[in-house]
């Protein structure tokens, strides 16, 4: 059996260096920004980042603040913001002394992604890495590609898929996979009930501490 996690969210705590470089674009360009809190709650209520935008007096043009923001988000400048979520390493460590776990996220730069896995020295308890690069549209279908390229070689279906966004749900579902949302992340618990996982958890904590793998599944 297979235990796949997504990074984003579930494993590290990305919020600050998304506010940071939302916040850098816009204060350049001398508009005026929202606070983090209200940035994050209107990120982990689904809004876009065009809707995120239309809360305040913004006239930049879409396209150009996403480019922007496409370049700086995996710079080691912004990364150097993302935590660990509290005691993910120790989660994943356990985890790793009995099942396989497999990271797949929808990073663009492949490289800066496995520099950061070593800098908080979590990627030794990942067997793979599977990793978007460029394209990362639709979300949940370049996840659910990404795993079936790479599930050919295990015969058993009965894996496991955790993350902390519906594109993770939406993935774990067509493959058939048990589902677990962690609400700890880029999406509260109310977004995440209308995908319908088969479990919900407030953090990778909280389902290692308080259930058995056997009983998840």
């Amino acid at each position: 059996m297979i235990i796949f996690f997504d990074l984003d969210g579930p494993i590290l705590d990305v919020s600050e260096k998304y506010y940071r470089v939302y916040n850098k674009i816009l204060k350049k360009k001398g508009f005026r920004v929202l606070a983090e809190k209200k940035y994050w709650d209107a990120k982990r209520n689904k809004f876009p980042e065009e809707k995120i935008l239309s809360l305040t007096d913004v006239t930049i043009n879409y396209n150009d603040y996403r480019d922007k923001r496409i370049a700086l988000i995996e710079t080691e400048r912004y990364l150097k913001y993302d935590i660990l979520q509290e005691n993910a390493e120790k989660v994943i460590e356990k985890l790793a002394q009995n099942y396989t776990l497999v990271l797949v996220t929808l990073r663009r730069s492949e490289s800066q992604l496995h520099k950061q896995l070593r800098h908080f020295e979590i990627e030794k308890f990942f067997t793979d890495v599977l990793c978007s690069g460029r394209q990362v549209k639709p979300r949940w279908k370049i996840k659910h590609d990404l795993i079936v390229q790479y599930i050919e070689q295990y015969k058993n279906n009965n894996h496991i898929i955790i993350g902390d966004t519906e594109t993770d749900i939406e993935a774990g579902k067509h493959l058939g996979y048990t589902t677990i949302a962690i609400t700890n992340g880029i999406r509260n618990e109310q977004i995440l009930r209308y995908s319908d996982p088969d479990h919900i958890y407030s953090s990778i904590s909280e389902f290692y501490n308080n259930y058995t793998i056997e009983e998840i599944l």
